[in-house]
């Protein structure tokens, strides 16, 4: 008995323009209307594919496999922009920028959407009016995007060499999605599309507003991470600067001042201290926030001071964990640091200018990454008195899995103990807690087979500031 729904795209070209990747739910509930309701085929609209569609918008989001892609060339075209002076018609830039379809063939499938179906025989009465809005599909993305597509019932495994993405509350993909009432408000906003130019003027407002937002992660892939940046203030209101090997000592107080303001709130003491300080299990490790100093970088002549700092969640933040990032974003400001002997050393204060440094670690879309404080193995690395490419190489790769980042993610490794960043020192330089100095420490460069989203952090010193990647603009 069929358990899926699904609709597969083929696309005629390996190339997509489309703003999202995958295209979203939304995009292709859209398509599937325009399809049933433009030309030759509105002639045969019937209330069987107003039902069918009334039916699919009610299901929830799709999980969706997708092939893998690589960001075009892009370029800029320059078209009427329908605005007059008076005597000639004026002309606006439009950038486009194409992403590549990886592995692309006519005629095999491209994105495949999935519902499961708990009423098998309800799947059945609509798969007709489905399909028949699916085979007059033309375009699925930009009206450039020409496409194919099918709906069908199925019980067997998904394409294989297909990317899967998930719906995950704690995912770094956000789509829309169709929800009950969309293809009314659908409805809507063409009618207001139409009647759009008036003796009044023309009414901008036009599309459609009214869908869900879902997040999506892709399935053995990296996992988005919230943070929260700050800037370092001396007690007399002057810039503060500590030494870039000092990351460890400027972490500690951070961590510090966040269990502080944390106990003011009405929160478990426990999850306080294991989720907020690190007092973990061994088995739970990972499932800690991570209090990350950002040495300066980005210039030759930087000094790698560190000025700035952020709070990160971990990949395996579940949604009730989310409120202590919440939280310390509104009460960190204006919070005064102290060391481990309670003298006040700096202040809090919200990062104004985020164009400088803090970039080299957020960016998004990047694929090569770079140590700024050197990653700190879990083991050691040496055979017979020599450094082991293959072990050491074999703990890089379980030391990014940990941090979330999958071998299948990983397209190349390289080490050095020098660093890779002007303003950092060799690995050997930086200050670590006492329990990890007998372990190995290497400056690491890391490229990703896909675009990753910072901050990355990798090693077992990653939760106090050390195994902090950077990546070029």
């Amino acid at each position: 008995m069929a358990h899926q729904l699904q609709l597969t795209i083929r696309f005629f070209s390996n190339h997509y323009h489309g703003s999202d990747w995958p295209p979203s739910p939304a995009r292709l509930f859209q398509a599937l209307v325009s399809a049933g309701k433009t030309g030759a085929p509105a002639t045969k609209w019937e209330i069987r594919h107003q039902i069918a569609l009334e039916w699919l918008e009610r299901l929830g989001p799709p999980e969706i496999f997708a092939r893998q892609v690589q960001n075009g060339k892009p370029y800029t075209l320059f078209v009427p922009n329908n605005s007059l002076d008076g005597e000639r018609s004026t002309k606006t830039s439009k950038p486009v920028a194409p992403r590549r379809l990886q592995g692309h063939l006519v005629g095999e499938p491209d994105v495949v959407y999935r519902w499961p179906i708990a009423d098998s025989a309800a799947a059945r009465k609509h798969l007709a009016g489905l399909d028949f809005l699916a085979s007059n599909l033309r375009a699925l993305g930009w009206g450039l995007d020409f496409a194919a597509a099918e709906a069908d019932l199925k019980d067997d495994a998904p394409p294989e060499g297909l990317e899967q993405f998930t719906p995950d509350a704690r995912g770094g993909r956000s789509l829309r999605a169709p929800m009950a009432g969309f293809l009314q408000h659908l409805e809507e906003s063409h009618r207001a599309f139409v009647k759009r130019i008036s003796r009044a003027g023309v009414d901008p407002y036009t599309r459609p507003t009214k869908f869900a937002e879902v997040r999506y992660h892709p399935v053995n892939g990296w996992r988005a991470r919230r943070c929260i940046a700050f800037a370092l203030q001396s007690l007399a209101g002057d810039d503060f600067r500590m030494r870039w090997d000092q990351a460890q000592t400027v972490s500690a107080w951070l961590r510090h001042a966040a269990g502080e303001a944390l106990k003011q709130e009405e929160l478990k003491q426990s999850w306080i201290d294991s989720y907020v300080l690190g007092h973990t299990t061994t088995n739970e490790r990972g499932n800690r926030l991570s209090f990350v100093p950002l040495p300066s970088i980005g210039h030759q002549h930087t000094d790698g001071g560190i000025r700035r700092v952020l709070i990160v969640e971990p990949p395996s933040a579940e949604v009730a964990d989310r409120e202590a990032l919440d939280l310390l974003g509104i009460k960190l400001p204006g919070w005064v640091l102290t060391d481990e002997k309670g003298t006040e050393v700096a202040a809090l204060t919200p990062l104004k200018d985020k164009s400088k440094v803090l970039p080299f670690y957020t960016r998004g879309k990047a694929r090569l990454w770079r140590t700024v404080t050197p990653m700190i193995l879990h083991g050691h690395n040496c055979a017979r008195g020599r450094i082991s490419l293959t072990k050491t190489e074999r703990l890089l790769c379980q030391g990014f899995e940990a941090a979330g980042f999958p071998e299948s993610l990983i397209a190349e490794i390289t080490f050095q103990p020098a660093p890779y960043w002007s303003g950092a020192g060799a690995a050997r330089e930086i200050r670590v807690p006492k329990h990890l100095e007998q372990w190995p420490r290497l400056h690491v460069q890391v490229e990703f087979t896909g675009d990753v989203d910072g901050p990355v952090l990798a090693g077992i010193g990653r939760h106090c500031g050390i195994g902090v990647f950077a990546a070029e603009g």
